[in-house]
């Protein structure tokens, strides 16, 4: 198995999540929700950021992490001179608290006394204070938004000795619990001793056994599936269906830049991808799920005038926090996002898309009757808006542009109305948003092609980059896969980037290193558009690049095969917010498009 380079494990429970590192820190937790203020976040800032750990006399390093067998339980191993230490995480669903199993074993031949220390250190910021107090064996940390209850059963103090047999073992339960208060923190630390680690493994067990399985005997390709599957899981708020697009904030997309963006809210877009990747793998609540979320936020005109919701639907304004930054010094280090203020017209698309394919995927006619006043309200506001320019996938500021990304899924939202339509029976508006699908489809494939660059780029206009979310026209409809236009498209993304190539040529494609940038004078490459190429690849019928390119993906996930945005396959790093939605769905969106193909 290819060996691969450790980062964080994650577990969580619907509400936040936490990273643990491999030496038993918890170095990344927000409470009580994904986009609350974090509690511990020395992922993102060492010095600052603060951190669960666990401290141990003799000293012990870290030897290895991995998930329980068909479980999102995390085991973490680490071992000194005769001494080894064995933590198992896991947030068992629907509570609200992280549960520690920690096992102390003595692998020598002489009695010793090996002492354990724990320290629990919020984060130091001037704008948001923590306030912290111990009573007996708890720690207590409050504020402005929540609360948090440490406790250690078995041990007095958060400092202890023991002693320890020629082999024998120890264990102890830590629980980190959380609420609004600390009176709930308190009460939710009480019943965090109701949820036993086999209860959490039964849990999952039986989630993962809906699954669709992948037609592959590939066992590293099932392993990233069916892990894939727990992430996306992981990544979606139980109340409200919202799915959210990573759960950390500011973690540098790029070595020492500014891009350093809040993904702990749920993109229409990004929510759209995971819900399609669920309805596909069978997961047909979740999906509903997000959808109603998605039709809760729908303004009465049929739009949606913001790409992005907090788990709660309130709040998301951005802010710098001037005393944080980056594991590198990164800055500036952003809570909320500006994006927030942005038109994508990809949004009543999203929507109205996956509802088509839900419907597919379920046959409940029903359910779209139900929603047939949203399902028409939106394809009105498309008919009105798709020729307008927005602000695009990528989400840049400081413009508006004609995105081709942007039309095409203005013309996947006509046509999946006017699909639903027909099946509703209401033919009228099927024919009318048919001959509107029609129009943005022949303003789409003339404007956005380049004769001078030999392909589809990122927005109409000459001067635009080359860029890899024009693959829409053939995943949509729009083109077939082995159209020359397209082909000529994707021979120009092969070509080296400018940065790869060192800036020799005019122009540069978006091969780096291996991976895929998404668009030209980018820095690394992104997990998502090398799986989109993969998945082009796939429909072409070339499948040996195809899985060329998903194999680049899997040798440069973590060892526990999570992912990040992007990645250095120079390095093996993991750059951006961790982990990240859009990698893990495509990953299962993949797989099961290679229905008929054994890889």
């Amino acid at each position: 198995m290819q060996l691969r380079r450790p980062y964080y494990g994650f577990v969580g429970n619907g509400e936040t999540a936490a990273l643990i590192a491999p030496d038993l820190s918890i170095a990344w937790l927000c409470v009580p929700s994904f986009d609350s203020f974090p509690l511990f976040a020395a992922a993102l800032d060492p010095r600052k950021g603060g951190s669960l750990r666990l401290l141990f006399e003799p000293a012990v390093h870290p030897l290895r992490q991995r998930y329980l067998p068909w479980s999102n339980i995390l085991e973490t191993v680490c071992a000194g001179e005769d001494f080894k230490v064995t933590v198992l995480d896991f947030m068992p669903w629907g509570y609200h608290h992280l549960s520690r199993i920690i096992t102390l074993e003595n692998t020598g031949q002489q009695s010793m006394r090996p002492v354990m220390r724990w320290q629990a250190q919020a984060v130091e910021t001037k704008a948001y204070r923590f306030r912290s107090r111990f009573q007996g064996s708890f720690q207590f940390i409050s504020g402005p938004e929540g609360a948090a209850c440490i406790g250690l059963a078995g041990l007095p103090s958060p400092n202890s000795e023991l002693i320890l047999k020629p082999g024998e073992k120890q264990r102890f339960w830590m629980v980190l619990s959380y609420g609004p208060n600390l009176t709930m923190a308190r009460q939710n630390w009480t019943a965090g001793f109701y949820s036993s680690l086999e209860e959490n493994l039964c849990w999952w067990k039986k989630w993962l056994e809906r699954a669709r399985r992948p037609r592959t005997r590939n066992q590293e390709a099932l392993t990233a599936y069916y892990r894939s599957l727990m992430v996306l899981k992981l990544l979606t708020y139980r109340a409200t269906g919202a799915i959210i697009a990573a759960p950390t904030t500011s973690f540098p997309a790029v070595p020492g830049g500014s891009d350093n963006w809040d993904y702990r809210y749920c993109w229409l877009r990004d929510g759209y991808f995971t819900a399609l990747a669920f309805d596909a793998a069978g997961y047909h609540d979740e999906a509903r799920n997000f959808y109603e979320f998605a039709l809760s936020r729908q303004e009465k005109d049929g739009g949606w005038y913001q790409p992005l919701f907090p788990v709660e639907g309130e709040g998301g304004q951005e802010y710098i926090v001037e005393d944080l930054k980056g594991p590198h010094g990164e800055r500036p280090v952003r809570f909320g996002n500006e994006a927030i203020r942005q038109i994508q017209l990809d949004n009543a698309g999203n929507v109205l898309d996956g509802l088509w394919w839900h419907f597919l995927a379920t046959r409940d006619r029903e359910y779209i009757r139900y929603h047939w006043d949203a399902i028409r309200r939106a394809a009105t506001w498309l008919e009105r808006y798709w020729a307008q320019p927005e602000n695009g996938i990528w989400e840049i500021r400081e413009r508006k542009d004609h995105w081709v990304y942007g039309k095409v899924l203005c013309y996947a939202g006509l046509t999946a109305a006017s699909h639903l339509s027909i099946e509703l029976g209401r033919l009228h508006w099927a024919g009318r948003w048919h001959r509107a699908a029609a129009a943005v489809r022949r303003q789409v494939l003339t404007r956005g092609w380049s004769p001078q660059r030999r392909a589809y780029l990122q927005h109409y206009g000459p001067d635009a980059p080359l860029d890899i979310s024009v693959l829409a026209l053939e995943f949509y409809g729009l083109l077939p896969a082995n159209h020359p236009r397209l082909v000529a498209t994707v021979k120009n993304m092969e070509k080296p980037s400018l940065l790869a190539n060192g800036g020799q040529e005019k122009y540069g494609g978006l091969q780096m290193w291996g991976g895929i940038a998404r668009y030209e004078h980018a820095a690394v490459p992104f997990y998502l558009p090398t799986l989109w190429l993969a998945r082009y690849y796939l429909h072409a019928g070339n499948y040996e690049r195809a899985n060329e390119l998903f194999q680049i993906c899997l040798k440069n996930a973590t060892d526990l095969f999570l992912m990040a945005e992007h990645f250095d396959p120079r390095t093996g790093e993991q750059w951006g917010n961790f982990p990240q939605g859009f990698s893990h769905q495509e990953i299962v969106r993949y797989l099961l498009d290679y229905a008929y193909v054994d890889i």
